[in-house]
Order: structure tokens, then C-alpha cells, then sequence
């Protein structure tokens, strides 16, 4: 384990610049050059990584390192770029952030608070509230401010509040924008499943296996455990089983060990080491191999991992599970494993499609997006609707779930200014497939089909199983454009 000091470089104070911006020196009495001078080989530390977020930035970044490496000898100095793209963006620093800081879980990191944007110094407090690593923020005092006349160096201690720091920055956002609804709007008919979360949240340890269609709202469900647990100022990592290969899986969840093959050249953190004391959410769970399923039966069995080439090391982690596909009959295929099985859905929960939640639900979403989008992309006023784009959505099936109707109303922003009509819906939702249509000539028609494929093409026991004349039904499928083979059409010849 090392000791790092981590700092974002301090562009308007650690160097001497010209009125045009064009550089000269460090600046001597800047903050790094005078953490360095008064206390950096007093605090033991390994290395230090200076983080500069634009490439037109390197330049400065990288004189500053020499400049700490060239007067404080056997001052481990590195400079390292994390992009940002806005600067005062909390959700990009904030996540850029945590990115670099999970890559030093096993690290003790010291971060140097004072340099950097209000922004940036922000993300720094909210890391080290969450992520559950071991962090430290620490400032220096000029000694112009010190009452002994010599620079001081202090931690910033924080006191924890009850209310937890994620709903603080949510409610002081949605009110900074002027909307009061929720970031997730949970309706009646899933108000239950998200009690029944609460109690699972309350339980710690216990694995949870969350089911739903794709867009259901899976993850966020295990995030609200998450959030409402005794791990919720530890990491929650999300992981999609489907989205990795398997060989790739592995290294992923349980990390390598240096030389464990070929471009293994350094100890890497697998996801489970990075969510030790917090949530790891396997998503598509069904999909993975049956040798990663021995592997996850032994981290919930012995509560540990092996990464590839080491050593089986302890990890505390909740796992939820979620998925879409049907575990039970995957068991019974043997393609999936009993035991894994019922060490997963220790508790169950299911998330209904919205389809399932009504065209009631459907409307209350729908408008709930409106609002949230408005906030989200700071538009002016709310999108409008006309009578018969809002009629035609709210029959519209939505396979894709609640993703879907939240990125057509985004689109929708982006394209319509003024008032949406029908014909500025998308052109699949228009032409919707018949399977996944709601009008009766369509329901029949798929119906009608269905039995025709049970009968094997047997158009007269397809008409009895059907409870109407067989000319009906020829004329159906005429209008269908199906075309019976000559060898069904000899057949019921034969028959009648």
C-alpha cells in the first residue's frame, strides 16, 4: 500500500505567467511548490500525482513536476491528465473523480483540498464522504495567515449529518432549477416493491435478485437498497454481465495479479475488491458461463475472491443480481445452476413492465419527463403536446420500458421546439410491429396466426379451435397475405 498525495494543479497560483498568459516560472510562494518545501517528506508520502484537466494544460503540468522534481530531491513527482470537459460540471468532475480515485482503492490517499475550482473541491468532499476509501483532505495555511508567522498544514474534518449527501445536492439542484418532482418517480404499482426493498436494504448481507424486462428501472431499484442500507457511504458498483466477454468478466470482477498473462503489468483491483464494504449489481445475470457461476457461488459461499494469478483474499460485499431472463427454466436446462440459483433469490423482488403499470402510470410518467427533461436540458418552458401526439403515446406499448419513454421525450426536446405532433414521432413508434400493438385488428391477426402455427398450418382445425366458419378464416388470411403450401391446401382437399 502507498501513501499518494493528489492535487489538481493550481493554474492561476503555482506559476508566473505573462499578461497574456504565456508562462515564465513556478511560482515559489504557490501552493504546491510550498507544500513541498514545508511538508511533503514530513508526511511520508510515496508519490505525488498532479491532475490537470485540459490537454492545454500539460505543459504547465509538466514543468511544475520537473521543476518539484529538480529542487526537491527524491520528491516523487508525476503528472497525470483527467479530462474534463466543464469544469463546473459537478456530475463530470464528480464522476472523473471517483473513476481515478477507485483506480487507488488499495492506496492511502491524501488530497491536497486547496487547488483547483470550487467545483473541483466539491467533488473532493463528496468522494471522500462515499467511496468508503482511505482518504484524507488536507489544506495548507500561507504563513501570512499563521499566527506564528510559518505555513501550517491542517485536515478538514467533516462531521456526518443523518441525511445523506447524495439527497442534499438532488434537492438543492431540482430546487436551483425551479422543479420540486423526484429524479425517479415511483407510481403506485411499484410502491410496493420498493417497500419490500426498504426491507431488504434493513437486512445487510443479504442477496437480493432483482427481475424485469430491459428499461424497467433494475438498477435504480438496487441502488435505492444501496442508498438505504448501512453501506451507503461505501462504493456501489454497477457491472452488466452481458456487455463483457467472459474471460474478460472474470478479470473484471476479481482483478489480476501482475505476470498472471500477457499485459498483466501491474496488481489490478478486480470490481469486487473496489466494492469491499459496499454493493456490487450484477446485471444479466443469466447470461454469464458456468464457470463464472462456480466462481460467484464461491464469493457468496466463502465470502471471497481469487484473482487470476493470486491468492483467495476476504471481501465484504452485497451482491444483487438482476435479470431479465428465465433462471428457472435455464436450472431445469441445466445451462444454469440450482445452487447459484437459491443463494440468489434469497430476496426476490420484480419490477412489472409498463405495459403491466397502465395507461394511467403511463400518463403520470409521461408528464414527469416532461418536467424532468425541461430541468435536464434547461429549456425555457416545458414541451407541448398536441392532442393527438399525446393520445398516440399513451397507446403505444413501449417494449423498451421506462428508458424508452424517457429517451423519446429527450429526443423530442432536442428535435420539436414548439409543439410535438404525431408525424414528429419516431417512425418505429408509428409503425409499430404488430406483435407489440394494442389495436383488436392487430391482437386478432397475431391471435389467428398463433393457432394456425399450434395447428401446424391445419386451416379446418384451426377454424374449429378457433370457433368460426373456415371461409372466415381463409378470408383472414387472405387479407393477411399468408400463403398456404400446396401440401397443407391438398391435405384439408383430402379432408373435406
Amino acid at each position: 500500500m502507498a501513501k499518494l498525495l493528489i492535487s489538481w494543479i493550481a493554474y492561476n497560483n503555482d506559476f508566473l505567467k505573462t499578461p497574456e498568459g504565456a508562462y515564465i516560472d513556478v511560482n515559489s510562494d504557490g501552493p504546491h511548490y510550498q507544500f513541498h518545501q514545508h511538508f511533503f517528506k514530513e508526511g511520508g508520502y510515496d508519490k505525488h500525482i498532479l491532475l490537470y484537466a485540459s490537454p492545454k494544460q500539460e505543459g504547465f503540468a509538466e514543468r511544475l513536476a520537473i521543476k518539484l522534481r529538480g529542487v526537491f530531491k527524491g520528491h516523487s513527482v508525476e503528472h497525470e491528465l483527467l479530462q474534463v470537459q466543464d469544469i463546473i460540471s459537478l456530475e463530470e468532475v464528480k464522476t472523473k473523480s471517483e473513476g481515478f480515485l477507485l483506480k487507488h482503492a488499495h492506496d492511502q490517499l491524501d488530497i491536497f483540498f486547496s487547488p483547483g475550482t470550487s467545483i473541483m473541491q466539491l467533488s473532493w468532499y463528496i468522494c471522500h464522504q462515499t467511496l468508503g476509501l482511505q482518504t484524507k483532505l488536507i489544506q495548507t495555511k500561507a504563513a501570512r495567515f499563521s499566527s506564528h508567522g510559518k505555513p501550517e498544514l491542517m485536515e478538514v474534518k467533516v462531521q456526518h449529518s443523518e441525511t445523506p449527501v447524495t439527497a442534499i445536492l438532488k434537492e438543492t439542484r431540482l430546487f436551483g432549477v425551479g422543479e420540486k418532482e423526484a429524479e425517479y418517480k415511483v407510481t403506485d404499482s411499484i410502491a410496493g416493491v420498493y417497500n419490500r426493498a426498504y426491507l431488504v436494504a434493513q437486512t445487510d448481507k443479504v442477496t437480493a435478485l432483482i427481475r424485469g424486462e430491459s428499461g424497467t428501472g433494475k438498477e435504480h431499484l438496487a441502488r435505492y437498497i444501496h442508498d438505504n442500507s448501512v453501506r451507503k457511504n461505501n462504493p456501489f458498483i454497477a457491472v452488466n454481465c452481458a456487455a463483457l466477454a467472459q474471460d474478460l468478466l472474470e478479470s473484471r470482477l476479481f482483478g489480476f495479479k501482475k505476470g498472471a498473462f500477457t499485459g498483466a503489468n501491474q496488481d489490478t483491483p478486480g470490481f469486487f475488491s473496489l466494492a469491499n464494504g459496499g454493493t456490487i449489481f450484477l446485471d444479466e445475470i443469466g447470461d454469464i458461463t458456468p464457470g463464472m457461476q462456480q466462481a460467484l457461488l464461491r464469493v457468496l459461499q466463502e465470502r471471497e475472491i481469487q484473482p487470476i494469478g493470486g491468492k483467495p483474499e476476504v471481501v465484504d460485499v452485497r451482491v444483487i443480481a438482476a435479470t431479465n431472463a428465465p433462471l428457472e427454466k435455464l436450472c431445469r436446462e441445466a445451462s444454469f445452476r440450482w445452487d447459484l440459483y437459491y443463494r440468489l433469490c434469497v430476496a426476490e423482488l420484480e419490477l412489472p413492465c409498463l405495459l403491466e403499470r397502465g395507461r394511467h402510470e403511463l400518463a403520470i410518467l409521461l408528464d414527469h419527463f416532461l418536467l424532468k427533461k425541461k430541468a435536464d436540458l434547461h429549456k425555457k418552458r416545458i414541451l407541448q403536446l398536441n392532442k393527438e401526439a399525446r393520445q398516440f403515446i399513451l397507446q403505444y406499448p413501449f417494449p423498451g420500458n421506462i428508458r424508452e419513454l424517457e429517451n423519446l421525450i429527450e429526443s423530442l426536446y432536442v428535435f420539436c421546439p414548439e409543439e410535438v405532433s404525431v408525424q414528429d414521432l419516431p417512425r418505429r413508434m408509428r409503425q409499430v410491429a404488430p406483435e407489440h400493438s394494442l389495436l383488436l385488428k392487430d391482437v386478432e391477426r397475431e391471435h389467428i396466426l398463433k393457432v394456425l402455427e399450434m395447428q401446424r398450418g391445419n386451416q379446418r382445425q384451426t377454424a374449429l379451435s378457433l370457433g368460426v366458419a373456415l371461409n372466415t378464416l381463409k378470408a383472414k388470411l387472405k387479407s393477411y397475405g399468408v400463403l398456404q403450401n400446396q401440401e397443407m391446401e391438398e391435405e384439408e382437399v383430402q379432408a373435406s
